[in-house]
């Protein structure tokens, strides 16, 4: 991957998590809940990316976390320590696309707060 395709990820990382603050904001709450899924997935392919030259073509956050741990080991233990709310992610990112999925907007601004973790030490 060239240098411009690999930063398109991490600006696309940015603008996701950037989506999902305006979605809270707005009351799209649901919606929020997707894009911090997707700010979180393509800050980890950008990780992937920016060191291996390559990221698989998974939506899987636990398989691009266990990919990133051995260049980023620092990732993991932030995949660890908020396990639950990574899986809340993949469920947003199912519910948004093929299934109707509500979430309360406390549990949003939780998995935003660690999107912008996430995102702030993957892409900062």
């Amino acid at each position: 991957m060239g240098r411009d395709e690999v930063e398109v990820l991490r600006e696309r990382a940015i603008a996701f998590l950037d989506a999902a603050e305006d979605d809270l904001r707005s009351g799209r709450v649901d919606i929020a809940a997707f894009h911090c899924e997707q700010a979180v997935q393509l800050a980890l392919k950008y990780v992937l990316a920016r060191e291996d030259g390559y990221y698989p073509h998974t939506r899987s956050l636990r398989t691009l976390f266990e990919l990133a741990r051995a260049v980023r080991p620092d990732l993991w233990d932030v995949y660890v320590k908020y396990k639950h709310a990574f899986e809340v992610m993949e469920d947003a990112y199912i519910g948004a696309r093929y299934l109707p999925q509500r979430y309360a907007r406390d549990v949003v601004e939780d998995l935003l707060g660690i999107a912008r973790e996430l995102v702030g030490r993957a892409c900062g």
